[in-house]
């Protein structure tokens, strides 16, 4: 398997690149921002880490990176051409499963809209799979006051408020669904919400993460012998966080399942620094298939 095979598979994207131009854009990237590598996918891939969350932060818990307006025009055509910033679409129109990938609430809600949007446009599925968390909501981050309203109205007892206020990322997730406009055919398809715990992580508790919402649905549904049921899946994520999702769903899904990503282009209030921490994720992840096949 070789690097251009990689790169074109996880994430179809709309002009796939040769490894070497891929390869060339990266390292385009990091001497735009002065970050030392040599032209090779592990030394770029180790280079970009720096840009990680650290264990335990939250993307809204990122500072920025600074950068002037000349420069930022410069890293933004290179996330764009690694594909990391316009939407995504599937190529097929019919899937076994769409996989929902928990977030943030606003985000969720995005991701949901995508799914409705490609109903529209004639995808269809038998089972929408929320592989959400029992991350704790966050008022501001999650705007929960804004959930509630629109799932039992602006002016609904403060009691009513009170009661219907979602504590965790799998409650915000049923409360989105309960609120997004969809046609109704498409309501009544069967909807299931992994909900995963968390973890404690020597001294603070861990919040699942993608591959371990991913680990917990293919222990909980399989068919009667055992082994997961398989069949075409489509990824629901957004950008910039598609690819590196992607990846990890073809990680940890067995071969049985045949997957495909889809999700809206990224928001133009999208910070550098939440690029290049997608951007790092997806490269250690690719890296670590690189490796295995290697």
């Amino acid at each position: 398997m070789n690097a251009q095979t990689l790169y074109s598979a996880p994430a179809q994207p709309l002009s796939p690149i040769h490894s070497d131009e891929l390869i060339n854009t990266l390292s385009s990237l990091l001497d735009e921002l002065d970050v030392p590598h040599s032209l090779d996918l592990d030394s770029i891939t180790n280079a970009a880490q720096r840009w990680r969350r650290k264990p335990g932060q939250e993307r809204w818990e990122m500072p920025d990176i600074k950068l002037d307006d000349e420069q930022h025009q410069k890293v933004m055509a290179h996330l764009k051409k690694i594909g990391l910033v316009d939407e995504l679409k599937p190529s097929s129109k019919h899937f076994e499963y769409a996989l929902l990938l928990g977030a943030t609430v606003p985000r969720m809600e995005t991701r949901l809209k995508q799914l409705v949007k490609l109903w529209h446009e004639g995808v269809r599925f038998n089972q929408i799979v929320f592989l959400v968390a029992q991350r704790p909501l966050i008022a501001g981050i999650d705007q929960v006051d804004t959930l509630i309203s629109r799932v039992i109205g602006k002016g609904a007892p403060e009691s009513a408020q009170k009661n219907a206020r979602p504590q965790t990322e799998t409650e915000g997730a049923r409360m989105v669904f309960e609120a997004t406009e969809m046609p109704e055919a498409m309501r009544k398809i069967p909807v299931i919400y992994i909900d995963t715990p968390r973890y404690w992580n020597e001294n603070y508790w861990q919040r699942a993460n993608t591959r371990d919402t991913l680990k917990k649905w293919i222990q909980e549904y399989k068919t009667p012998d055992g082994k997961p049921a398989g069949g075409k899946t489509l990824v629901v994520s957004d950008q910039p966080h598609a690819l590196y999702q992607h990846e990890v769903v073809r990680q940890e899904l067995p071969e049985s399942f045949k997957t495909e990503v889809t999700g809206e282009k990224a928001a133009d209030e999208t910070r550098t620094a939440i690029y290049l921490d997608a951007l790092a994720l997806w490269l250690h992840n690719l890296q670590k298939r690189v490796s295995a096949n290697q």
